[in-house]
């Protein structure tokens, strides 16, 4: 009965054992299967063409609706609803200002015998230094050919309308704006200059 009865007690051990050998090997084997169940099937789907054209739209309405703001400008009309039916409207945070980059003054002419001189400052964003931004950066250059392209060829008495040269300038802070993706939010006139 000896025999029998130690012949018994490593039987139940090797259960045992063969139950925590099957759960080690299992328990690593179903996180495999999790890890690949996450990256395939419970990964959410790309954008559709739709999602990704109004993500766009709201991109640019946050844009033009930023740089109409600081260049005193009527604000553009909200785009259309999205595929849920609720509007998207951007949420514009207030940022500090930076520094101010002075560009040259650019000198053209008007229409007839007259010259125009205008000086133009770049609102920059916070945390801007001038001299990087203006070796590194396109903005000073953007701004001088939009302001060339808006005042040569016009007339001296056109040019002598406060108003005018109101809206002219904030036309350009709003170009340059969206030009530069809000980067440079608000262009100045600083010195005009007509003879």
């Amino acid at each position: 009965m000896a025999e029998g009865e130690g012949e018994a007690e490593p039987v139940e051990e090797k259960k045992k054992g063969g139950m925590k050998g099957l759960i080690i090997k299992i328990v690593p084997l179903l996180l495999i299967a999790l890890v690949i169940a996450k990256m395939t099937v419970l990964k959410p789907p790309p954008p559709t063409a739709a999602q990704v054209k109004a993500k766009a739209a709201a991109a640019k309405f946050a844009l033009d609706t930023t740089c109409a703001g600081a260049n005193g400008l009527k604000a553009p009309k909200a785009p259309a609803t999205d595929g849920k039916g609720a509007k998207t409207t951007p949420t514009t945070k207030a940022e500090p200002e930076g520094p101010v980059l002075d560009l040259d003054s650019k000198t053209m002419n008007l229409d007839g015998a007259h010259f125009l001189k205008v000086g133009v400052s770049l609102q920059l964003p916070a945390g801007s230094v001038p001299d990087e931004v203006k070796v590194k950066e396109n903005w000073g250059s953007v701004t001088s050919q939009l302001v060339i392209d808006t005042f040569s060829g016009r007339t001296f008495s056109e040019l002598t309308s406060d108003t005018l040269r109101l809206q002219l300038q904030h036309e350009i802070g709003n170009e340059v704006c969206e030009r530069t993706g809000g980067k440079v939010v608000t262009v100045y006139l600083t010195d005009f200059v007509m003879q």
